[in-house]
This record gives structure tokens, sequence and C-alpha cells, in this order.
């Protein structure tokens, strides 16, 4: 089969599409054909060599897939060859034209336990590249809106990024309880795009001071909560826009990792990060979100993948990643 491989750490360039053995399925793994690959900001960071857990060559990337299951181990239970599901595998290869998903954790290359993959099968009204869009990043954006913040019925927020992967998220999660949106963004493309999903409000950060746009829209009295998966010199600027008791939800650094200047706030509020694997650690949290991914495919509305790469576009797709030109999800299809 054909997949992708990184070799040594750099450009987009690095990226090599390869012949290679295709997996053979084993007694608790799922065998993919896959239709279509996710590709997200953390493949640039990993590709770079500087994503926050070790990158290991050779790297085979793709974390998230939707395909056609073409084989089952015999001790695999509930989903059988033929059906479409979505799966998110935490040991990557999924950039390939077959992928195995593990429905039992082990012990990957490196040593670390790996946990199993995430098997979610497609419900026959939702496309395969719809279900790539909120496989992954809905449920982290559920962690964070429903879980980590509880934000409340009508609720001011803000959030950076709100054109991207999970911006998009957070502003249909956002929308259906009612809140008033403040959605960053850098581009009248974006900024469509924010305001075709629900956005109250749009602050182009490309021509305006963004803190300055919020204090005016809000009559100074600020947001509830700002979604930060930016970073950067916002680390130490979100608090002047965010109301007393107010919430700081740190998740991403696509703007670079700036130390955080803590004695310079100067007001009440919680500042809070984020792991997706504390909450994937969880079972109730997993319960929840799963369930609320499921409702989103049952009453809708989604989103589909805005753009779609060949695998030998890889490079391609990946300096979209590194230039911030990336609305919603894009994906590669083997």
């Amino acid at each position: 089969m054909r997949a992708v491989r990184l070799d040594q750490f750099g450009p987009p360039e690095n990226l090599k599409v390869v012949e290679c053995q295709a997996p053979v399925p084993g007694d608790d793994d799922v065998l993919i054909k896959v239709d279509y690959a996710g590709l997200i900001y953390g493949d640039a960071e990993a590709r770079r060599g500087t994503y926050l857990t070790e990158t290991s060559l050779p790297w085979f990337p793709g974390r998230d897939v939707a395909g056609v299951v073409e084989e089952v181990g015999r001790n695999v239970r509930g989903i059988s060859p033929g059906k479409r599901v979505a799966a998110l595998l935490l040991h990557g290869t999924g950039c390939a034209e077959y992928a195995l998903a593990w429905t039992r954790g082990r012990t990957g290359a490196t040593g670390k336990s790996v946990p199993p993959s995430d098997i979610v099968v497609i419900p026959d009204n939702v496309s395969s590249t719809q279900a790539l869009v909120y496989l992954i990043n809905y449920r982290l954006a559920y962690f964070l809106f429903e879980v980590s913040a509880r934000v409340h019925e009508g609720a001011a927020v803000l959030i950076h990024g709100a054109a991207g992967g999970m911006g998009s998220m957070l502003i249909q999660l956002a929308h259906d309880h009612g809140c008033e949106i403040f959605a960053c963004h850098r581009t009248t493309e974006e900024g469509a795009f924010c305001k075709a999903i629900g956005a109250t409000h749009l602050i182009d950060v490309s021509t305006t001071d963004y803190i300055t746009a919020v204090l005016q829209l809000t009559g100074g009295k600020g947001v509830n909560v700002s979604f930060n998966g930016v970073g950067g010199s916002t680390v130490n600027t979100d608090w002047r826009i965010v109301a007393p008791f107010g919430q700081i939800m740190l998740y991403g650094y696509v703007a670079g990792k700036a130390p955080l200047q803590v004695f310079e706030i100067a007001r009440t509020v919680a500042l809070k990060t984020f792991s997706a694997d504390d909450f994937f650690a969880v079972p109730e949290y997993v319960k929840g979100a799963t369930e609320a991914l499921h409702r989103r495919f049952r009453d809708g509305p989604l989103l589909d993948v805005t753009k779609v790469f060949s695998l030998d576009d890889v490079a391609t797709a990946h300096r979209w990643l590194d230039e911030g030109r990336v609305i919603g999800k894009i994906a590669l299809k083997p």
C-alpha cells in the first residue's frame, strides 16, 4: 500500500509517500480501508519535532480516519466488514491506503502505553467527510465548553481562531447555548464562514485590536469566557477582555508559546489549561462527549471538510497548516 512517512524533522517537503506492507489485523484489530485521513495543527508540530509529546522517526502520520472496515480480528465485537467507520488512532499511521484500529491498548514502539483506538460507526445520514470533521474536534470542544468551562446559557464568549477546526466546533456549541459569540478571524473568507455557522460578532484581528473591539461591543463589561487556542501574545492580554470572575481556557499555541506574566493580571479570572488525555481517561466524560457527538450526527446541522488533498499533495496540505490557511477541517484522500 501507499502511506505517508517522515524520516527527518523539518519542512513539509520532508513528508514522502512510500510503498510499504499493508497492515495485517491481529485478534483485537480492525483493518480500515481509508477513504479520508484528517489533518490537524498538531501534525505540523509533530513534523517539525516540536509537538508536546516526542515524535519518533520514522513517523507515519494520521490520527483520524474515515473509511470502510475491510477485516476484523476474531475478538472484535460490534464492528463487521463493510461498515463505514471513523476512528481516532492515537498510534498514528492513518495517512495511508489502509490503517489498523486497535480495540485494546498496547505498548508502542517507544515502550509507551497507547490506549485503544476510538472507533465510531458512521450513521447512514452522515457522510464520511462530515464524520471526520466531528470525530475529534467536537468532543474536545465538548470537554472545553461543557465539562471544564461549564458555560451557562446566554453567556458572552470570545473564540480565538474561530474559523479553525476547534473554533468552528466551539461556535456551534456556543450557538446551541444561545451565547453571544465574538469570533476572532483574519480574512474575509474566515469571517463569512464564522458568521454562517453562528457567530454574533466578527473581529478581524488582522486589522482590528481585539481588546478594543470586545470592550466597545460589550460596553466595557467584557466576556464571560475566552477560548484561546492561539496563544502567543494573547496569553497576556486576554484578561483585559474577560469580565471579573470569568474564565480563560488555554488549549493551544499556534501563535507561539509566550510565557505567562501572571502577576500582571489585574483582575480576578480563572485560567485553565487543557490536556485531552486527562479527559479521555475519565469514562463519564468520554461517554457524555460521545453521546453529544451522536446527537449532533442525528440532529445537525453538520459541517463538511472544506478542502481535500490527494495523498501525493500531503506537503501542500502541511504548508496550509503552517501558513494558517485552513478553514474548518481539511483532509487527505489516499
